[in-house]
């Protein structure tokens, strides 16, 4: 009963929270508004190409050297997952997205607590089939981020789609790794709930505001996290 309580409450104040943000981004006479920060993010993305190159190569990297090195992977994983956490949060200096340098670092540091307490472990045997293809699809959705770049946009997503340099293609991937955590007992709640928020909130303003469709997919996949979480804490001993 706590927990539905609290999950109840935390869900209407964040959309309340959500709604005032939104309705202020579409006030155009603001500094900061839907419109302003989409070209913002397209900015960001066209002047980090190389660092979204770069991690694209490691995200390929990471994932196969992940595959084969046991002992290694969950080390591996969250650092990864921390270097992409500050690339954005560096990237959002340049054109002053406030969000994202207030945001990731935190991310940064709560997916690092994770790691050293050993609340992260990626042990593919013990995940679910339906683990596996929703963390890889978040995954793809990263790394594969069909909205920011330039045209011819399926062929440039694949070489600098903006994983670690704006928001939400970040988030995708930070979505993927969380739901490949195998780790059930120990596993770090508080940074599974911070991350959902960030990627509701940022995957709606882009669906809503801006109308950056592919953002439906972010939604969806942390809307999933929820349903996990939910499911866990009904069937949890009381």
């Amino acid at each position: 009963m706590k927990q539905s309580t609290r999950f109840i409450i935390g869900s209407v104040v964040f959309i309340l929270l959500f709604s005032v943000v939104a309705f202020k981004l579409q006030d155009n006479s603001l500094l900061l508004n839907a419109t302003t920060l989409h070209e913002k993010l397209v900015q960001t993305t066209n002047d980090f190409k190389g660092l979204s190159l770069v991690n694209h190569l490691l995200l390929i990297l990471i994932i196969s050297g992940g595959v084969f090195w046991k002992k290694g992977r969950n080390i591996l994983f969250a650092l990864f997952m921390i270097h992409l956490s500050i690339g954005v949060f560096i990237s959002a200096f340049k054109h002053n997205i406030p969000s994202n340098y207030f945001y990731f670092p935190v991310v940064a540091g709560l997916i690092g607590y994770a790691s050293k307490t050993q609340k992260m472990r990626f042990d593919f045997n013990a995940l679910s089939l339906q683990n596996k293809i929703i963390g890889s699809i978040a995954l793809l959705g990263g790394f594969w981020y069909l909205a920011l770049v330039e045209s011819p946009v399926w062929v440039n997503a694949l070489i600098y789609s903006p994983v670690g340099v704006v928001n939400c293609p970040t988030m995708l991937a930070l979505c993927g790794f969380l739901i490949l955590n195998s780790e059930h007992r120990n596993r770090f709640r508080f940074l599974e709930y911070f991350v959902i928020c960030g990627a509701l909130f940022f995957g709606g303003l882009g669906l809503l505001t801006m109308n950056v469709y592919f953002d439906a997919i972010l939604v969806a996949v942390a809307l999933y996290m929820t349903w996990r979480l939910w499911k866990e804490a009904c069937n949890s001993p009381k």
